[in-house]
């Protein structure tokens, strides 16, 4: 089984975004992320911090147009990166249930951000948005 990360993102229209976390065929859906493009130019800072090694920790806030907010944790310690996703779980205690989690090498990591940005530019400088 191999640990090949994928961040995909199709845009939409209003700088909103389907965003797909995928890892050995398991994958995880944002539908309709507000602020698309902010997150992808963090993923950007965030690959750029791992080259640098000064990065340890990140929690970034993915916010979908309906209200339904999501924790993007990244942790990077020895070579080795973390990910995980948060979500509320709906109940009256406010506990985070992770949905998604990822461990792998700061190289696999950013070629997924790479790829993320790559389709970011792509249906940013042809105008392709995905339907609502």
């Amino acid at each position: 089984m191999n640990n090949h990360l994928r961040l995909n993102i199709y845009l939409m229209r209003g700088n909103r975004a389907c965003l797909v976390f995928k890892k050995d065929g398991i994958l995880f859906r944002v539908n309709r992320l507000v602020r698309a493009l902010e997150f992808v130019a963090e993923m950007e800072l965030l690959a750029k911090g791992v080259d640098a090694g000064g990065m340890q920790e990140c929690y970034y806030e993915l916010v979908d147009d309906r209200g339904v907010q999501l924790v993007f944790e990244c942790g990077f310690d020895l070579e080795v990166l973390s990910l995980c996703l948060w979500k509320p779980d709906g109940k009256a205690s406010g506990l985070m249930v992770r949905v998604f989690s990822w461990v792998g090498s700061g190289n696999d990591f950013r070629k997924a951000v790479r790829d993320l940005t790559l389709m970011a530019g792509c249906a940013r400088m042809f105008r392709v948005y995905r339907k609502e």
